[in-house]
C-alpha cells in the first residue's frame, strides 16, 4: 500500500511537504484515505495486484513498467488532464491548503517548474503514462532542489 501514497503525494505535495503549515493527524489520515482509494481504482483498472504495487514501492520502481499506474493516480487526482498534460493550477489548488504563507512563492515556483514536461514529445499522447513519468521526474527534482521529505506519509 505504502506506494499508493507514494505516487501520488509526490504529486499533491512533493513541493511543499517541509514548507507546509502543520498537517493534524485527521489531515493526514484524510490525505491517505483519498490516496488509497484512487491507488485501489487505478490498480483495479489496469490489472496491476496489490503485491506487484508492493514491489514497486519497495524498490523504489518508478519507469517503463509502472509509468501508466503513475498516470492513473496523477489524472484521478487532476494533476493530469484527460489530453494527458500536466495541470499547474490544479496542481496549486490542492496544496495550498497545506502550504505555509513564508514558502508560498518559493513552493509555487517549483511546481511551475513542472509545466516544462507539457512542452516535451511523448509518444502516447492523451493516455499520459510518458508525461507523468516525465512529470514524476520533475516533482523527485524539486523535491531534491527543495531538501523535501516525504517521510510523513510513508
Amino acid at each position: 500500500m505504502a506506494f499508493y501514497y507514494s505516487v501520488l503525494v509526490v504529486a499533491i505535495v512533493a513541493a511543499s511537504v517541509n514548507h507546509c503549515s502543520a498537517l493534524t493527524e485527521e489531515q493526514k489520515e484524510t490525505l491517505r484515505e483519498k490516496l488509497k482509494a484512487n491507488a485501489v481504482a487505478c490498480g483495479s483498472e489496469l490489472g496491476v495486484d496489490s503485491e506487484q504495487l508492493k514491489k514497486w514501492h519497495q524498490e523504489r520502481t518508478h519507469d517503463e513498467s509502472n509509468k501508466c499506474v503513475i498516470a492513473c493516480m496523477f489524472k484521478k487526482s487532476g494533476l493530469i488532464d484527460d489530453q494527458g498534460l500536466y495541470s499547474e493550477s490544479t496542481t496549486l489548488e490542492k496544496i495550498k491548503p497545506y502550504l505555509s504563507e513564508a514558502k508560498k512563492d518559493e513552493v509555487n515556483a517549483s511546481i511551475k517548474a513542472c509545466n516544462s514536461v507539457n512542452e516535451q514529445s511523448v509518444g502516447d499522447g492523451s493516455a499520459g503514462c510518458d508525461r507523468a513519468l516525465l512529470l514524476y521526474a520533475c516533482f523527485l527534482q524539486q523535491k531534491e532542489l527543495l531538501g523535501i521529505s516525504l517521510d510523513f506519509v510513508l
